[in-house]
């Protein structure tokens, strides 16, 4: 590296003050280089005050004197901070080189998920542990994997239902009668229908009435439970017509 020679400097017998003109110590020179004074005698500098003003030790030996030339050796310390650099710059990739750098990552949060975009730190994927992997978007989990593979979240919620999902659900609703819709006599239950025994409840707490819409054939005959004395006979003819007879019991 080149000596720094531009502009010229003031120096003062017994101090260690000294002034450039025309300087840019800031940029040419650093603490612990050498500064070669007017007096022909080297110094260390042991600080940069600005562009124009740095200290030395010793006190400057020479005469007093202004307008007076100079020089600014480099020194071996450039190598020394550059090894020290370095050094530092290989501990710290050893986090990167066993982590990362094989793929695994430490554990995150919602604000700032495991593996998050430099440019959008709070939406990735996050490992919290406990065989748990989440799915983090705006700083919220909106979904999360159990262990066992079963989903849950937000994300789950707002799944699409398929058609064919979708019709089952239609079907099944079909099937359900509300008690409220119930008489006590058998001419009011629906034709062709017989009641299962369990009731449930459904999303608004109304109690129903599961009705199983049986798959009769022709020829069939079933029975179907009105109470403990009475019971409805029934007959799918050939001619499709169901038919049915009520027998009662003391």
């Amino acid at each position: 590296m080149a000596w720094y020679r531009t502009g010229t400097v003031a120096v003062t017998n017994n101090s260690n003050v000294i002034t450039g003109t025309g300087t840019s110590w800031v940029d040419g020179a650093a603490v612990g280089e050498t500064f070669l004074g007017p007096d022909a005698q080297v110094y260390e500098i042991t600080s940069i005050v600005s562009g124009t003003s740095l200290r030395i030790s010793p006190n400057y030996k020479g005469s007093t004197a202004t307008v007076q030339a100079y020089a600014i050796m480099p020194t071996q310390g450039y190598l020394r901070d550059l090894a020290a650099q370095a050094a530092a710059l290989v501990n710290s990739y050893q986090a990167v080189r066993d982590g990362v750098g094989v793929g695994k990552f430490a554990a995150g949060t919602a604000a700032a998920p495991s593996l998050r975009g430099a440019a959008d730190e709070n939406t990735g994927l996050n490992f919290p542990g406990a065989d748990i992997l989440q799915l983090i978007t705006n700083g919220a989990v909106r979904l999360a994997i159990a262990a066992d593979g079963t989903p849950s979240g937000v994300f789950v919620d707002k799944l699409p239902v398929s058609v064919a999902t979708q019709t089952a659900i239609t079907t099944l609703a079909a099937a359900c009668l509300a008690l409220t819709a119930l008489g006590s006599g058998s001419d009011q239950v629906p034709s062709n229908q017989h009641l299962g025994f369990l009731a449930f409840q459904d999303v608004v707490g109304a109690l129903q009435v599961y009705r199983n819409a049986r798959s009769s054939q022709p020829g069939e005959v079933w029975h179907e439970r009105v109470s403990d004395t009475q019971l409805i006979k029934k007959f799918h003819g050939l001619d499709g017509v169901v038919r049915s007879l009520t027998e009662n019991y003391a």
